[in-house]
């Protein structure tokens, strides 16, 4: 039942885009599915995101900014980051923990001490010509930050960029890098624009666990 109902509900998303074809032009639908399954298909992009599968572990820090200029650590952070292919390695999810426990916002006001988790997925719109990657985590922030990025051979970095709302009206627009080393170390830095330029809120760095 649960597979006829997947089936059902993806010949409804299809069937306008087929009515639409029909009514506007000659293509021929089988023309059109295949097109369409071949820009869903994983591709030399994916791949590069593919060879960081696996474990890590990863530590950095998170600066505090004292001006307009300088920058002091804030806190200093590690833990552990698990890479999955998802469908096919078409996306790529990632799970991070920290090492040490955070103090973490419930409802009414409390608080609670727990370890900091955060769930992100990565891939690759063929259609767009982009990276893509969503980010949820249980410290700050209710919204589901999605960023876009274009990957830069020469640097080996992928360079995303977006928005993020963590108080009304208060609106940060970001930068984050994801650099690729080699396939058992990377690099995240993140940056949060303040008074025009970037300024850099935290950076990780990734070590892949011995045989994983």
């Amino acid at each position: 039942m649960k597979q006829f109902h997947f089936l059902l509900v993806a010949t409804l998303i299809s069937i306008p885009v087929f009515a639409q074809e029909k009514k506007g032009s000659s293509a021929n639908v089988d023309d059109h599915m295949k097109q369409m399954l071949d820009y869903s298909r994983p591709g030399k992009y994916h791949q590069l995101l593919a060879g960081l599968t696996g474990t890590f572990t990863f530590k950095g820090s998170h600066f505090d900014w004292v001006d307009s200029v300088t920058s002091k650590v804030a806190m200093e952070i590690f833990g552990t980051a698990v890479r999955k292919p998802f469908a096919t390695g078409r996306f790529f999810i990632t799970e991070l923990t920290t090492g040490a426990t955070l103090q973490l916002p419930r409802q009414a006001g409390k608080m609670i001490e727990g370890y900091g988790s955060a769930f992100q997925t990565e891939g690759y719109d063929n259609v767009k010509n982009k990276f893509q990657l969503s980010y949820i985590n249980n410290h700050i922030g209710s919204a589901i930050a999605f960023w876009e990025g274009i990957y830069d051979s020469t640097t080996k970095t992928i360079a995303f960029y977006g928005e993020m709302e963590n108080v009304p009206g208060m609106k940060t627009k970001i930068r984050f890098n994801f650099i690729f080393n080699d396939k058992d170390h990377y690099k995240w830095e993140y940056y949060m624009e303040q008074n025009g330029k970037y300024r850099k809120a935290s950076e990780m760095y990734f070590t892949r666990v011995e045989g994983k």
